[in-house]
């Protein structure tokens, strides 16, 4: 069984956060080549190098980006943030962010308006903006890379991904991006957060940076020093839930347990919760009755979530109704396959386990087969390896669709 479905369900809209209060002084001035020095102009150190082999401009400037910020990206990450398939410039926001959290930096929505891009652009600072055509909203407007802006011409230096330089009159610029609140992207390192003087959101990223990276103790630090900048009486109901994450990771599900159902008094209508809690109570061996109510109406909430469809199955296998957690496991591995491993295995494990106390082995088999053969580098728990011993061995070759004449 997964141990940690909470991490993997948490809120995923914290990307858009608000806007920055900037209250730092603006910074020196920096001339590229040909560039006028004195506080007129402002302009990133060098333009960013677009790479060669890239098939689309938009994906050949989150590249450039990523670079710019000592963080090159390598084709396959690049696909994961851009899929070939995806619109021009329609990204994987998650994607951007999983990937940039491997790379040791967090992924901040900032306001880029004339004060920010203004300081920003002194302190070398690349940002990622969208430009709508227009003035009016747009779903997958094109990423560029603001290079440098010239008060006295009134004119705003953009990098596309082509490598091309495109000038906007300044006015233009921040019209065309009204729409999408002045929003960009900046990569930073966690130890550099302070200087944003972060909003709550930005502090849920980095409390988040930190528990993706395995640092719970850092998160818990941040999560709490949330819940201490609550105002008085108010509970800040996604640092309580962080918390409660925190203990699920180092396996303490008896004490995440009162933080969840602290949660869901807040939220009693979120899925998310009250699959955290009746997980956790699950683990806790614990009121299993009212964890399975918990489960069910996770279940009916958000019927399409595995994870969900996995803490309901569990829950009655653990009660004894085998068919039952049979059903709800299948149902969850369906909805699985285009989850990453990790998740799909535990699924499948489970789903043997209730096919082995529903007394359909041969089912059993068939789904530890399937498991066996399609993630053969995953090692069995102990307790499927002694009902199914063929599974210390690797899996043998399946016959050939079309054997060679007399082979």
């Amino acid at each position: 069984m997964s141990p940690t479905p909470q991490a993997r369900m948490r809120w995923q809209g914290r990307i858009a956060g608000l806007a920055l209060l900037l209250a730092f002084s603006a910074g020196c001035a920096t001339v590229p080549p040909g560039g006028r020095d004195g506080e007129t102009r402002r302009a990133l150190r060098s333009i960013p190098k677009i790479p060669e082999g890239h098939r689309r401009a938009d994906r050949a400037l989150v590249a450039a980006f990523f670079a710019a910020n000592g963080i090159p990206l390598d084709h396959a990450q690049i696909e994961r943030i851009l899929p070939l398939s995806a619109p021009q410039g329609r990204m994987d926001r998650l994607a951007l962010r999983n990937v940039a959290t491997k790379k040791g930096r967090l992924l901040m929505v900032v306001k880029a308006d004339g004060r920010f891009l203004w300081e920003e652009l002194g302190r070398n600072l690349p940002l990622l903006v969208l430009l709508p055509p227009d003035l009016h909203y747009s779903p997958a407007p094109p990423p560029l890379i603001p290079v440098a802006w010239d008060r006295q011409e009134q004119a705003i230096e953009l990098l596309d991904g082509n490598g091309e330089i495109q000038v906007l009159p300044a006015d233009t610029f921040f019209a065309r991006r009204e729409p999408l609140k002045h929003a960009a992207l900046c990569l930073v390192k966690p130890g550099g957060l302070g200087r944003f003087e972060p909003t709550r959101e930005q502090k849920l990223l980095l409390a988040d940076f930190w528990f993706d990276r395995g640092n719970y103790r850092r998160a818990d630090a941040v999560y709490a020093a949330l819940q201490e900048e609550a105002p008085v009486g108010a509970t800040d109901l996604d640092a309580l839930a962080g918390q409660g994450n925190v203990l699920v990771r180092q396996g303490r599900y008896k004490e995440a347990v009162p933080l969840f159902r602290s949660a869901l008094a807040l939220a009693p209508d979120d899925p998310k919760i009250l699959n955290n809690l009746a997980f956790c109570m699950l683990n806790n061996n614990a009121d299993l009755l009212v964890a399975l109510r918990h489960a069910t109406k996770a279940a009916r909430l958000d019927p399409e979530n595995p994870l969900v469809l996995e803490t309901l199955g569990s829950l009655n296998l653990k009660i004894g109704d085998a068919p039952a957690a049979a059903k709800y496991l299948e149902q969850a591995w369906a909805r699985a396959l285009t989850r990453p491993p990790e998740i799909q295995i535990a699924i499948m494990d489970q789903l043997v386990r209730a096919w082995l106390a529903a007394d359909r082995q041969d089912l059993a088999w068939q789904v530890a087969e399937y498991r066996h053969r399609a993630f053969p580098e995953y090692r069995f728990p102990k307790d499927l390896l002694r009902t199914f011993p063929a599974l210390r061995h690797a899996p043998e070759p399946l016959p050939e669709k079309n054997p060679k004449p007399g082979g």
